[in-house]
């Protein structure tokens, strides 16, 4: 099983929302659910979980997907 490592979410870049039809709404891909106190609490937190083949460092340290086009990437892909 390839390691998985927390990336920053390709679809809202990592702002936990997508902006349709001029609207902002909560970005589906990054959405975690989780218990708190006895219920179930949703939250968008910005970043998923990848295979680091499919991932790269960029110029903050952070990672992100191969496929996210930022302008901020080092060259190196799949490295830790």
């Amino acid at each position: 099983m390839p390691k998985l490592v927390e990336t920053i979410c390709p679809r809202c870049n990592g702002n936990g929302y997508i902006v349709v039809q001029n609207e902002e709404i909560d970005c589906p891909m990054c959405e975690e659910e989780f218990m708190h106190m006895g219920g179930k609490v949703t939250t968008h937190n910005g970043y998923v979980m990848l295979p680091i083949e499919q991932t790269r460092k960029n110029v903050e340290g952070g990672r992100e997907s191969i496929t996210k086009w930022s302008r901020e990437t080092l060259p190196e892909k799949g490295k830790e």
